[in-house]
């Protein structure tokens, strides 16, 4: 009887299903480990990412910062030059009222009065035109101390019924200026005979007032004004001695002017000749005679405080450099 050999079948089932469960879990293991590389991978790219974006707002905010300030510097320059504009034609308008022929060059900032108005051609002493010097340089005081105020520190500055406008007053130039002619010496007027014996110095403006804590202009009479010892040499000491003139007269007339200072605490008002240098523009077809005419005069010229240069260099170099940081 022939004996039958049987194979155990499902023995070898099982060591099919355990190394397939095996390989299953290798997988999976590996799998594991790509998830938590991939995810670690992911994580830190989230962060570079995040930090990159902090990077990025900090330059954005830093050149919106720099944007800002560089946009205000340039409205205070706008603000300046507008203030300064309305500021000329409202003395301008007050002057005219009172029958003063003066004259706006707004891109200069200049108030201009003819030589007529104060001086005979060739001389420096006020009134040697046959007109009244003084009351006009009275009228030209008042409207610029009804004016100063809000532009100005000092104890005459108020804020109050203002324009508003941040602006201030750095200086006002009083210029004197000279045709190109050589300079011829005219005779000097005759003193009245009740004059005083002129004293002091052309620059010898001030003086200290015991009862008060700020200074006071020498209100001298206008015979007494001092004179120069020479007479000028040419165009260009006749210009200054012009404007000394003016400047003297005007403070001797209007005392409070002294009293307005600029944003650094100093007096606005200054004095300066140019002799024949700053000629005006010639108008087209104008004659020579008329145009030597318009040359001679005192021009009174506002500057505006305006941003340190220093200031404006430091926003450039902000600008520059925000976007290229890391």
């Amino acid at each position: 009887m022939a004996t039958r050999h049987y194979i155990d079948h499902g023995a070898d089932e099982e060591s099919y299903f355990v190394s397939m469960t095996d390989v299953f879990i290798g997988l999976l293991f590996i799998f594991i480990i790509m998830l938590m590389f991939f995810a670690m991978r992911f994580q830190e790219a989230t962060q570079k990412q995040n930090e990159e974006t902090q990077k990025q707002a900090v330059v954005t905010q830093e050149q919106q910062e720099a944007t800002d300030k560089q946009n205000a510097l340039i409205d205070d320059l706008t603000d300046s030059e507008t203030t300064r504009v309305e500021v000329l034609q409202t003395i301008g308008a007050l002057l005219q009222k009172q029958g003063l022929d003066v004259f706006i060059v707004k891109d200069e900032g200049i108030l201009r009065l003819p030589e007529k108005m104060l001086f005979a051609k060739s001389n420096w002493e006020l009134g040697t035109s046959g007109g009244d010097a003084s009351k006009a340089l009275k009228v030209l005081g008042d409207a610029l101390d009804q004016i100063l105020p809000c532009y100005t520190l000092g104890t005459r500055s108020r804020q109050d019924n203002c324009p508003k406008t941040k602006s201030k007053i750095e200086a006002i130039f009083i210029e004197g200026h000279a045709d190109a002619d050589v300079y011829q010496r005219r005779p000097k007027p005759v003193a009245p005979a009740n004059a005083a014996p002129e004293s002091g110095s052309v620059f010898s403006l001030f003086r200290r007032d015991n009862s008060a804590n700020s200074p006071t202009v020498q209100t001298e009479k206008p015979h007494m004004l001092a004179s120069p010892s020479a007479p000028p040499k040419d165009n260009l000491d006749l210009s200054a001695l012009r404007a000394t003139s003016t400047f003297r007269e005007l403070l001797r007339v209007k005392p409070e002017l002294s009293l307005y200072q600029n944003p650094n605490g100093k007096p606005i008002l200054s004095v300066s000749g140019y002799g024949a240098f700053r000629p005006v523009t010639a108008e087209p077809g104008e004659l020579p005679e008329m145009f030597k005419q318009r040359n001679r005069r005192i021009d009174l010229r506002i500057l505006m405080a305006t941003p340190k240069s220093d200031d404006a260099k430091q926003i450039q170099r902000d600008l520059q450099t925000s976007p290229s940081r890391p």
